[in-house]
């Protein structure tokens, strides 16, 4: 509550010198298309797939942030002031701190969820119990084409009722990228045919729902969201030599040394991960590649 309590007085502070800079701004024009705002990159690219030339999208956390703890720069705020629609996550750490003072600043924002309808993975099925999101949901959906399914459905459905005038070109639109949808899937499932159910390791867990997807197992290094301990660290080690794992993902958003440390010990190579980029279709088919290339395991 303490936490909750000084950002929303923060955001006051930021709203009310918003004010004073959207007075002197000349963002607002008449030919302006209407703002759509998203909480991560990720989720841009599935807005802007529906909404094409008729909204501008705007996304507050940068690649390189933490969308737990993130906070909304001024400028941000300025924009967030004269959004239609919020496209939020609905399980992300900063969204639950901040969306609540924001949407009281915009009462006329409509707020959709994009979580809504996907079935999550829950903390009991999340391996060795490393999650720590509030109520122990894995947020990551975003890295899941079938979810981006149900998300590019919320929008679709949420901008036709938004700008009716555009409804056919978002029903248009919708329907274009199932179709590249449908297609990338049907090339994760021949890459990662030779495959199914085998095991990889990640230093955060973020491929859940991409491993529920394709029947894969994903091997969590950090634990309750911090790095492993010694006895900890001797497990994933003795896992990972059991089930042949030698490509570890790691992501620069996240200290690697524990997974540097488990490579040495099983002759693995460290792959990079992106979990917030822009281009998550490219992350999840480079993904792909490096399990469908990595050696198979040798029976003794």
């Amino acid at each position: 509550m303490k936490k909750y309590s000084f950002n929303r007085l923060i955001l006051a502070c930021a709203l009310a010198s918003s004010i004073v800079l959207a007075a002197c701004s000349t963002h607002s024009s008449p030919g302006e298309r209407p703002l759509a705002v998203v909480s991560i990159l990720p989720q841009k690219s599935v807005v802007e797939a529906i909404a094409g030339e008729h909204f501008e999208v705007m996304v507050l956390v940068p690649e390189e942030g933490n969308h737990e703890t993130y906070e909304p720069e001024a400028r941000q705020l300025v924009n967030l002031s004269r959004a239609l629609i919020y496209f939020e996550n609905g399980l992300l750490g900063f969204e639950k701190s901040w969306l609540p003072g924001i949407a009281q600043s915009n009462p006329d924002m409509k707020i959709i969820t994009l979580s809504e309808g996907i079935q999550l993975i829950q903390g009991h099925e999340i391996p060795h119990g490393d999650h720590t999101h509030e109520g122990g949901i894995d947020p990551h959906f975003w890295l899941s084409v079938s979810a981006v399914r149900t998300q590019a459905g919320h929008v679709a459905t949420a901008l036709k009722q938004l700008d009716p005038e555009h409804a056919p070109d978002y029903e248009k639109n919708y329907h274009q990228y199932m179709t590249h949808l449908d297609s990338l899937d049907q090339e994760l499932q021949k890459i990662l045919q030779g495959v199914s159910g085998s095991s990889f390791m990640i230093l955060h867990p973020s491929l859940g729902y991409f491993a529920r997807d394709y029947n894969l197992e994903q091997i969590a290094i950090e634990y309750e969201g911090k790095e492993p301990g010694l006895a900890y660290l001797r497990s994933l080690v003795d896992v990972a030599r059991e089930k042949n794992i030698r490509t570890l993902f790691v992501s620069s958003q996240f200290s690697s040394k524990s997974a540097e440390v488990i490579a040495r010990q099983i002759n693995a190579e460290l792959k990079p991960f992106n979990p917030t980029a822009l281009n998550w279709e490219q992350s999840l088919l480079e993904v792909a590649r490096d399990l469908a290339a990595a050696p198979k395991q040798v029976n003794p």
